[in-house]
């Protein structure tokens, strides 16, 4: 085994899951509508960074990184109604390492969600709010080839 976890030493050490707070990008508004700018979308921290697995975690099957933090508020200070989404902005991590791999669950959720390329709803609300986002990539001694991952992910707030 120690050996293995050799082999996956630079696996998650780089990976960086790099945020682009949006609103109403062209290819959010299909599923989230459009936020013409009336959202103030902040992500803290804005770079994610993976410790290198240990064998605990490969017998887990998952690296978690600890809550990002997303605060929503409506610009002018107005009650406007909003929707919070999250997607990844490609179908992989590299190597050949699937994106469905990057989970995430909100501070509200029990279960863990795959990350897809396509919008997923986070939150809703009237008000300004604060979510907090958990991270897990999935692992998998037997499949995940060795080597750094990355991907980028975006948070868009826009109208419902």
């Amino acid at each position: 085994m120690k050996s293995s976890l050799g082999r996956f030493q630079a696996f998650i050490t780089l990976a960086v899951l790099l945020v682009t707070p949006l609103a109403g990008s062209p290819a959010v508004a299909q599923v989230c509508g459009s936020a013409s700018g009336r959202y103030v979308v902040r992500v803290q921290p804005g770079l994610l960074l993976f410790p290198t697995p240990t064998l605990d975690d490969f017998a887990a099957g998952w690296i978690e990184h600890g809550p990002v933090e997303v605060t929503v508020r409506p610009r002018g200070g107005k009650n406007r109604p909003w929707v919070l989404c999250l997607r990844a902005d490609s179908p992989d991590m590299g190597s050949g390492k699937p994106i469905s791999d990057l989970q995430y669950r909100s501070d509200n959720q029990a279960t863990w969600t795959s990350i897809t390329f396509g919008d997923q709803t986070l939150a809703r609300g009237i008000q300004g709010s604060r979510i907090a986002i958990q991270f897990r990539i999935l692992l998998d001694e037997s499949t995940d080839p060795a080597g750094s991952y990355s991907a980028d992910y975006t948070v868009t707030a826009s109208r419902p």
